[in-house]
């Protein structure tokens, strides 16, 4: 029988040192508590306690807000490029029939106008779509300038481009 006790010692053991730790947890937390002086110093740190807590909810506020600002700034940004791979085929067409007025001004321009707004139309096409993917692919990356031409036509309401 002494064997059988023998072998179990380390669990007896075991058991009686959990036990122990648990029964002096709440008498060490209640030597914490009776260190603090009771008076004037105990209500100081208790304001001391509330002007931390107060702190550290008004950063977590800022925390969310500049979140907030970031994820906005993000879909504004991610919109406005989307819009450029929306309305880049427009720019030929529009190109041709309505041409710049700087066109005017060339020579023969009532013949040679309407081809060079379209070639000069293709081309801002060209540019929109190019760079309407590279702000799609970096849009989240708020730093970075849109590289995006102003919108001719912004097919998205309430979003504008933030460089223009």
């Amino acid at each position: 029988m002494s064997r059988r006790l023998l072998g179990q010692a380390p669990v007896i053991r075991f058991a009686v040192a959990l036990a122990v730790l648990w029964l002096a947890g709440p008498a060490l937390a209640d030597g914490e508590v009776a260190e603090e002086p009771v008076g004037d110093l105990h209500v100081e740190s208790l304001e001391e306690k509330a002007a931390a807590a107060a702190a550290e909810e008004a950063e977590a506020e800022e925390t969310a807000a500049a979140w907030k600002e970031y994820g906005n700034s993000v879909g504004t940004r991610y919109l406005v490029a989307l819009n450029s791979l929306v309305t880049f085929p427009a720019d030929p067409v529009m190109g041709t029939v309505s041409p710049r007025e700087e066109f005017d001004e060339l020579p023969l321009s009532v013949a040679t106008k309407y081809p060079v707004g379209f070639v000069q139309g293709s081309m801002l096409s060209v540019y929109r779509a190019v760079m309407g993917t590279f702000d799609v692919v970096f849009a989240p990356l708020t730093p970075m300038k849109m590289l995006s031409p102003e919108p001719r036509y912004m097919i998205f309401p309430d979003v504008e481009h933030p460089e223009y």
